[in-house]
C-alpha cells in the first residue's frame, strides 16, 4: 500500500498493488503535459480523494490533475480502467526501484536517454494494446 498527494494536497489517493516500478510514456502528449516522460505507476487499486478535473487527451485516454494547484496526478483509459499514477506524487518515493518498460518510444526526443535494459515499445504498439483492452471491458 502506498498514499500520494497533488502538491496542494486537496487531491490524495491510496493505491495497492505492485508499486516498485514506474513506466514511463514519451508520447507527444505526455512531453506537452508534464514537460518530459511522464511517469507512471499502475495500481492495483486506488482509492482518490478529492477532486480531480479529467481532461480527455486523445479518442481513448483521459488525463487527471487537481483543480487547486493544477497538479498531474493520473492517466486512465476513457472507461475508467488502467489508470496509472505519477510516481513523483508518492510520499514514500523509495517503493519505487526501477523501470518497468518505456512506451511510445518512437516519440523520444533526442535530448534525453535513458541508459536501462527496460522493454521498449512504440506507439504503434501501445495504442493497439489499449484498444484490445477496450474492447475486452466493452465486452463484458
Amino acid at each position: 500500500m502506498a498514499t500520494g498527494r497533488c502538491l496542494c494536497g486537496a487531491v490524495s489517493y491510496v493505491a495497492e498493488g505492485n508499486l516498485t516500478s514506474v513506466q514511463p510514456c514519451h508520447c507527444t502528449d505526455c512531453q506537452r503535459w508534464v514537460g518530459g516522460p511522464f511517469m507512471g505507476v499502475e495500481p492495483d487499486t486506488i482509492t482518490i480523494d478529492g477532486p480531480v478535473t479529467w481532461f480527455k487527451s486523445s479518442e481513448w485516454a483521459e488525463r487527471g490533475f487537481c483543480p487547486q494547484c493544477g497538479s498531474t496526478l493520473f492517466w486512465r483509459l476513457q472507461n475508467g480502467s488502467h489508470l496509472t499514477f505519477t510516481a513523483g506524487t508518492l510520499d514514500d518515493q523509495s517503493l519505487l526501484q526501477g523501470i518497468r518498460e518505456h512506451i511510445f518510444v518512437d516519440h523520444q526526443p533526442g535530448y534525453y536517454d535513458f541508459k536501462d535494459d527496460a522493454p521498449r515499445k512504440t506507439g504503434t504498439e501501445v495504442i493497439a494494446e489499449a484498444m484490445a483492452h477496450l474492447a475486452q471491458d466493452t465486452d463484458r
